[in-house]
């Protein structure tokens, strides 16, 4: 763990200065396509690299339980913001979007831009080169969650679904040797992983809005990591 913390030192500090500001959108608004969605009912293994917590399907969890990740509005990062190092093969967690994440942007261009929900980065990189997150928006009227990934510097994302307002989600993001899998409810797809190593090796990334735009009002965010 030691020689862990000093490799990731310099990406870590190397992080006030970047911003999590995504490249430039693309000529098409149609998501970069990995592979198909289908549902791999077998293929997660329990994670070894993490503490066991109840984990219950159905929303049973008490919200009391959750993790509250307030983003001010006018800003990206939400409070108390951290870079804590992990190394993960699964993570698992679940998530509730109130009311306040109904949002609409100044400019009508940047709806569709993706907020960061959770995830982590990976190969001892910054997050910009390699990592793996959830996001979501709010566009056309509902909330979408996406898997949003950088794989060696290069951008991609994909949407998973829509969810409702106040609904608890289960998601759980795994990590294989050159892949990730993202399940949503249930419901899994693949990215493509910027390295072949057994663990995700980074730090954890936190709920950030943006995007182009910072928060145009106070937006809340429940997480209960499993």
């Amino acid at each position: 763990m030691r020689l862990l913390v000093i490799a990731l030192l310099p990406v870590l500090l190397c992080n006030c200065k970047k911003t999590d500001k995504p490249a430039p959108p693309a000529t098409t608004t149609t998501p970069p396509v990995d592979t198909p969605a289908t549902k791999h009912p077998d293929v997660l293994a329990n994670n070894t690299n993490q503490p066991v917590k109840p984990y219950t399907i159905g929303g049973t969890t008490p919200i009391d339980s959750f993790t509250s990740y307030l983003i001010k509005k006018g800003n990206n990062f939400c409070e108390n913001n951290t870079y804590a190092i992990t190394q993960y093969t699964t993570l698992r967690f679940r998530a509730v979007f109130d009311s306040s994440c109904i949002y609409t942007t100044t400019l009508p261009a940047n709806q569709q831009d993706i907020n960061k929900l959770f995830g982590f980065a990976d190969c001892a990189s910054h997050h910009q080169t390699n990592s793996a997150r959830f996001g979501w928006n709010w566009y056309n009227g509902a909330l979408h969650i996406h898997a949003y990934c950088y794989a060696g510097g290069t951008r991609s994302y994909k949407e998973l679904g829509t969810v409702p307002i106040g609904k608890t989600i289960d998601c759980t993001l795994q990590v294989l040797d050159n892949t990730y899998i993202f399940v949503l409810d249930g419901k899994a797809d693949t990215m493509q992983r910027g390295c072949t190593s057994a663990n995700a090796t980074g730090y954890k990334l936190l709920p950030y809005f943006g995007g182009d735009e910072p928060a145009p009002h106070d937006v809340k965010i429940k997480i209960r990591e499993m």
